[in-house]
């Protein structure tokens, strides 16, 4: 079956390939059906991640406003669809059934793609830690963003994220370079689904490995 994580393997080396396509020529019939299929696939992973990386924000900023409804909603309330989804993500979390909003994001990467006929391609549980681990994207461009230097972001950034079997001192320093390699901070989502996808498509052991 399909998975999540080699359609993201794919989108990675086509978005580093500058988005070229592939100059075969054309096999007829089967290779539109084929290319068809292709796009409706690569739809389907566009979808899931945007799915996923919605309920991560909506449960982060929640959890991070003290579980404030009046910060998250107006941000949604032309989205009839992502209210809804708010509402029930922010109800799962009054309720005490999230400890953290990567596995909202992982719960919903999971039933999107069982919706479109698809794997993830990883455990759920690494899924979950993976999401979880775009607190250090997220951290560190609000550092960038303040005009922080690279070394302090770092440090601040370690401060608050303590636990490094979730947040490994390598890959802070790694998705530091990331964020202060250019003359402006790199586009969040963007970033956040490259250290999320990159995570997912680890092996389970390297993934769930603590760093220090």
């Amino acid at each position: 079956m399909l998975t999540l994580c080699g359609l993201a393997a794919g989108a990675a080396a086509l978005a580093q390939d500058g988005g070229a396509t592939s100059s075969a020529p054309d096999a007829g019939p089967a290779s539109g059906t084929q290319a068809h299929a292709a796009a409706a696939q690569r739809e389907s992973f566009r979808r899931c991640d945007e799915q996923a990386f919605l309920v991560l924000n909506i449960a982060r900023n929640y959890m991070m406003t003290d579980r404030n409804r009046d910060a998250v909603m107006p941000v949604l309330k032309d989205d009839a669809a992502a209210v809804k989804t708010a509402e029930a993500v922010m109800d799962r979390i009054d309720a005490g059934i999230v400890r953290h909003p990567g596995q909202e994001a992982a719960a919903a990467l999971f039933e999107c793609a069982a919706a479109h006929g698809m794997n993830v391609g990883a455990p759920r549980e690494q899924v979950a830690l993976c999401f979880t681990r775009t607190d250090v994207a997220f951290f560190l461009h609000v550092e960038r963003s303040k005009h922080v230097v690279r070394e302090n972001a770092v440090h601040n950034v370690g401060t608050r994220l303590t636990s490094r079997a979730l947040y490994p001192t390598a890959l802070i320093e790694q998705v530091s370079r990331t964020v202060y390699a250019g003359a402006e901070p790199p586009d969040l989502r963007r970033l956040m689904g490259t250290v999320a996808w990159a995570c997912i498509r680890e092996r389970p052991r390297a993934a769930s490995a603590a760093g220090g």
